[in-house]
């Protein structure tokens, strides 16, 4: 008996240590490591410019920045490489190890392994508009769509609302490409500026200028991020902020009012969210005309089975009301519940195959049933 209670006690005890080292590995966004693996001081060295521009730039396995062009012209913040160049690899590993600075990827020129939370763009670039963002950088317009679908048409006329394709220029604040999402970035300090990968709006009305005023608005998305972006989720993963509000009362302030990732993502996608184009919104209550986003997963009926907390899934991942303290009453559906933003190797950027969804018979357990556990029996 006394050896089966010391088993037990060893068990607990081990269970204990993945618990709190699974909490305590969550990182925030700031960047550690050597300057020089992001800086050049004079753009100069042996006689040549160190900057790379254009096509192509990426890391190779040794953590060497290769590919593009080398471009005499400096570049804002002293960076060795725009946003794609940075976060891009001519491997395919996804994260890159450069002495003690770890690199996401999310831009691969061969197929990736182990793509990180937000996807990767690797099947976009090979020229399939349905499977990414267009991303300036990455792909030109988009050959499907003129604009970003369920817009809202009242918002912006020329801005990143249109796409994400556009070069830099006044019609998106010269922040197309990443900073069409990545509005405001902040690679040193986690602490003042709290911005879930970056995803910050611009507040109640326009205006990109990153000035002091604009850096106290709550128009930012809250989570709490793991530390390998997703590379595994067996030990750990992302929580993201959700909220069971449903509605969103004015897009405009639904950012700020929720920090959601919903609510960033209904910035551009505004009309597939909350009810307030009655004849085109998503709805308020079943039955939906949209599948129904940042409303709490129900915890009966066909949902029953699947329990985030204990049975978390990648592939059907949720937001929750407190993702710093996350509950079964607290988890949520939200836009990422089934897409990933960069690009995926399923159309319309799906974590799955959807044409290859079916019901009954416990066929299958992955995908649309992950949720709706009840329609495979």
């Amino acid at each position: 008996m006394k050896r089966v209670v010391m088993a037990a006690f060893a068990v607990l005890l081990s269970l204990f240590f993945v618990y709190t080292l699974s909490m305590t590995s969550k990182a925030g966004a700031a960047v550690t490591g050597q300057c020089v693996n992001c800086h050049t001081m004079h753009n100069s060295q042996d006689g040549g410019p160190v900057v790379r521009d254009g096509p192509g730039v990426g890391w190779n396995d040794s953590g060497v920045l290769t590919g593009g062009t080398p471009s005499s012209t400096p570049r804002n913040k002293l960076l060795v490489a725009g946003c794609v160049g940075c976060h891009s690899s001519s491997s395919s590993q996804t994260i890159i190890s450069k002495g003690s600075s770890n690199i996401p990827i999310v831009f691969n020129t061969t197929v990736p392994v182990n793509p990180l939370a937000g996807g990767n763009f690797y099947w976009l670039a090979q020229g399939d508009d349905t499977k990414g963002h267009n991303v300036y950088g990455i792909a030109g317009t988009d050959s499907n769509l003129s604009t970003a679908p369920g817009r809202n048409p009242a918002a912006c006329s020329d801005s990143c609302h249109d796409t994400l394709a556009a070069a830099p220029d006044v019609n998106n604040y010269y922040r197309g490409g990443c900073q069409g999402c990545h509005v405001f970035t902040s690679h040193h300090d986690d602490v003042n500026y709290p911005w879930y990968r970056f995803l910050k709006g611009h507040g109640i009305s326009p205006g990109f200028a990153l000035t002091p005023d604009r850096k106290e608005l709550n128009d930012y998305v809250k989570g709490v991020e793991d530390d390998d972006w997703e590379q595994e989720t067996v030990i750990d993963h992302n929580y993201y902020k959700g909220t069971n509000v449903i509605t969103y009362t004015n897009d405009g302030t639904s950012l700020t009012n929720y920090q959601t990732i919903t609510a960033f993502c209904s910035g551009c996608h505004s009309v597939f969210h909350g009810p307030e184009r009655s004849s085109d919104g998503m709805g308020s209550a079943s039955p939906w005309i949209r599948h129904p986003t940042d409303i709490s997963l129900p915890s009966t009926g066909e949902f029953a089975v699947y329990d985030p907390v204990t049975n978390y899934s990648a592939e059907a991942p949720v937001a929750w009301i407190d993702p710093s303290s996350p509950v079964r009453s607290g988890a949520t559906v939200m836009c990422l519940s089934c897409h990933r933003p960069h690009g995926s190797d399923q159309s319309d950027m799906l974590r799955w195959d959807y044409s290859n969804m079916s019901t009954c018979c416990g066929g299958q357990d992955t995908g649309c049933v992950t949720c709706h556990t009840a329609k495979n029996d």
